[in-house]
């Protein structure tokens, strides 16, 4: 096979990336964009390697009985173009059953599991409009203003109006921005030549509240030129919900925010409420984009507290899930790296009244081992990054007293690594709950219940 090849294929499974999986005639996997599950495609070569290849989905000869048909009002009309989502064209029902075999897949290929414990996943009644922030890249045709998202494996910008999987005011801000960038010229960051002021718009979204967070990410320190053309103060952005803020990002890279916010109107942050907890969510603070899923994820959590345990809530972000098992354990403690989610959680646990639950700022692979050694522990919970725990912190746990860990994921296939090293070391995998935070995507979360074999 060479570049540029065509030939047709049958589609027999699905990638995380969206990418649908075929294989020629000798048994060569190739990953096809464009292609899911059940169909047969006319599909072109673009990348050839020695073990695999990959492809687009040129004609969709036979299509599969779980793609919607093309006018199907649910479909984004950019999905082909834009790359937040993969699977617009895909029924939302076999959308879940590909989710948990992902998982299931993981599990046996990395994690050495034969017989994976995975539970049905839990999916959403209603998969759209779900998300609470957007980060929409501003750029420049020569002529006019862009703002949208980045196509696939590129920072090419796909003008939008609106998106499906985010709240409506998130659309609704996009469109006023839009406006007021015609209306009030500023100068358009361009990635090449250093130059211009406006580089991102990120839009939060209390979903229980209604408040609104809009950070211009700009290429200087001086945000007159945002305040002056009137953003802020416009008759368009109305109510008492809306904290304007700028970040200052003047570094030649492609991470979004810098370290510098400033709040220019606006309290700074946004409130969220999740079950019986109301949080306070500062500008940089992680937090679930699905509130309606999150109250699910929580709900899992919670259910495995026994009521009388010490708890460690690794990577504990604002404070998310020690708060809302707060009232379920004795007490907890919140380990997180990020100083302002740390002021957060401290703010939250006051804001409800919760006596039980403290902070310590400080990475996870620092300050567990310290409280494990200071403390009897029962249990632990982690919800690292994507990237999964640090292998150091995982052998520190083996060797520790803890009996009970709630693995919180994010990643299949980094989850299944680290399963792998704590059930080498003496645990037990119980099972493992799929929660569909991410309709539409790849992404699946996860939550494992891990007991030592040997207390």
């Amino acid at each position: 096979m060479r570049k540029n090849d065509e030939l047709e294929l049958d589609i027999h499974d699905l990638h995380a990336n969206g990418h649908g999986i075929g294989r020629d005639v000798n048994g060569k996997v190739i990953f096809v964009s464009g292609a899911l599950p059940g169909d047969r495609v006319h599909a072109r070569l673009l990348k050839v390697k020695k073990q695999y290849a990959y492809g687009k989905a040129m004609e969709i000869i036979t299509p599969s009985p779980h793609r919607l048909q093309e006018n199907d009002p649910r479909i984004c009309p950019v999905s082909s173009k834009c790359g937040g989502c993969q699977f617009q064209n895909f029924n939302y029902h076999a959308q879940l059953t590909f989710k948990e075999k992902l998982v299931r897949d993981a599990l046996i290929r990395i994690g050495g599991c034969e017989n994976p414990p995975v539970l049905p996943i839990l999916g959403m009644d209603e998969p759209y409009y779900y998300r609470n922030k957007a980060q929409f890249p501003v750029g420049s045709d020569g002529k006019k203003p862009l703002i949208g998202f980045y196509a696939p494996r590129s920072h090419r910008i796909v003008p939008i109006n609106g998106c499906n999987i985010h709240h409506p005011l998130c659309g609704e801000v996009l469109r006023k921005v839009k406006y007021l960038l015609k209306a009030h010229p500023i100068p358009i960051y361009n990635e090449e030549t250093h130059k211009g002021l406006l580089r991102h718009v990120i839009v939060r979204v209390g979903f229980s509240t209604g408040e609104v967070m809009v950070i211009f990410v700009l290429n200087s320190s001086d945000p007159h030129q945002i305040q002056m053309s009137g953003f802020c103060h416009s008759d368009l952005f109305t109510g008492k919900g809306f904290s304007f803020l700028y970040n200052k990002n003047t570094a030649k890279t492609n991470v979004i925010l810098g370290d510098q916010f400033t709040v220019l109107q606006g309290s700074g942050y946004i409130h969220e409420e999740i079950g019986h907890i109301r949080y306070r969510i500062s500008p940089r603070a992680f937090f679930q984009v699905n509130p309606v899923q999150t109250k699910v994820l929580y709900d899992v959590v919670a259910s495995h507290m026994s009521g009388n345990e010490s708890v460690i809530d690794a990577y504990s972000g604002i404070g998310g899930i020690a708060l809302y098992i707060a009232g379920r354990v004795q007490n907890v403690v919140g380990v997180e790296s990020v100083e302002d989610a740390v002021k957060d959680g401290v703010y939250n646990a006051a804001l409800n009244n919760i006596e039980n639950a403290s902070f310590q700022c400080g990475a996870a692979e620092a300050l567990v081992p310290e409280l494990l050694r200071g403390k009897n522990y029962g249990t632990l919970i982690l919800d690292p990054p994507r990237k999964g725990c640090d292998s150091g912190l995982l052998d520190m746990i083996v060797t520790s007293e803890i009996s009970k860990i709630i693995y919180v994921s994010c990643d299949p296939a980094t989850l299944a690594r680290d399963i792998k090293q704590l059930t080498s070391g003496g645990y037990k995998l119980e099972h493992i709950q799929p929660v569909d935070l991410f309709p539409m995507t790849g992404h699946v979360e996860t939550v494992a219940l891990l007991q030592r074999k040997n207390p």
